[in-house]
C-alpha cells in the first residue's frame, strides 16, 4: 500500500515537471530535440510532451530514470532544466530513503537491498546513538508540535548559515524519518496514516533538496552513507 502510495505520488510530481519542461521549450529547442531523437522516436512526433511520450514507450526515459533526458536537454543548451531535473532526482531519491527509514523503524524490512536501503540501515544505527542523549518520542509528545514544525526546527538549528556539513545533513535525515515514523502508524487497518507518513517523508525530502544542493549532489550523498555503513 504505502510502495504504490509513494510511487503514484512521485510519478504524478514527475508528469508534473514533464508539463513544465515542455512549456519552457521554444519551437527551435522542440525541433533540435526532434532531431536528436530521430532514431528514437517516430517523425510525426513534433511536439514536446508527444517525445516524452515516445522516449518512454522506448525505455529511454521513466520517472525512475531521467539520465537520458538530461543529456537532451544540455544538448539543447537547457542547463536550467538540467538543474530542474536534478532537484527532482534529489527528491525522489530522499523520499525513498526516508520512506525505507519509516518502515524499518517500525519493523518492516526492505525486501531488495539499494543504496537507499543501505543508507536508511545506517540512519536508524545513527539515530539510535543519537536517543541516547534526545528522546525524539517525548520531545514530539511534550511540544505540543506538529511533526513537520519539530522537525523544521533542527533544520533551523543546523541551518546553512551556521556551516551545513553532510554529519549534519544526516542528522537531519535521520531525525525527520524518526519523527514520521513515531507519529505514523503502519497498521492494515489505518492506510490512510500511511499515506499521511509517505506525504511527509516527500514534503521533507522537498526540505532537504536545498541544503544538499549546497554541499554538493545526492551522488555525494550516498557515497558518504555507503563508505560509513561498510
Amino acid at each position: 500500500m504505502t510502495a504504490i502510495f509513494m510511487t503514484e505520488t512521485l510519478q504524478l510530481i514527475y508528469r508534473a515537471l514533464l508539463v513544465q519542461i515542455a512549456r519552457n521549450l521554444d519551437k527551435e529547442q522542440q525541433k533540435e530535440l526532434q532531431f536528436l531523437c530521430a532514431r528514437l522516436v517516430p517523425r510525426r512526433v513534433k511536439k514536446a510532451l508527444t517525445l516524452f511520450l515516445s522516449l518512454e514507450d522506448a525505455a529511454k526515459m521513466s520517472w525512475a530514470n531521467v539520465t537520458f533526458l538530461k543529456e537532451l536537454l544540455r544538448n539543447v543548451g537547457r542547463e536550467d532544466l538540467v538543474v530542474k531535473l536534478t532537484e527532482f532526482e534529489m527528491k525522489r531519491d530522499l523520499s525513498i530513503l526516508l520512506s525505507f527509514y519509516v518502515k524499518k523503524r517500525n519493523g518492516l524490512d526492505s525486501f531488495y537491498q539499494s543504496s537507499a536501503t543501505n543508507a536508511a540501515e545506517y540512519l536508524v544505527q545513527l539515530m539510535k546513538g543519537f536517543q541516547r542523549r534526545v528522546d525524539v518520542r517525548e520531545m514530539l509528545r511534550s511540544s505540543g508540535k506538529n511533526p513537520k514544525d519539530l522537525w523544521l526546527r533542527f533544520v533551523d538549528e543546523c541551518s546553512p548559515s551556521q556551516c551545513m556539513t553532510w554529519g549534519k545533513l544526516s542528522l537531519l535525515v535521520a531525525v525527520g524519518g524518526e519523527i514520521i515514523a513515531v507519529s505514523s502508524s503502519f497498521s492494515e487497518e489505518r492506510p490512510e496514516e500511511q499515506e499521511e507518513a509517505m506525504k511527509m517523508c516527500i514534503a521533507l525530502a522537498d526540505e532537504l533538496c536545498y541544503p544538499i544542493l549546497q554541499l554538493g549532489t545526492w551522488v555525494c550523498f550516498k557515497v558518504f552513507h555507503t563508505a560509513r555503513s561498510k
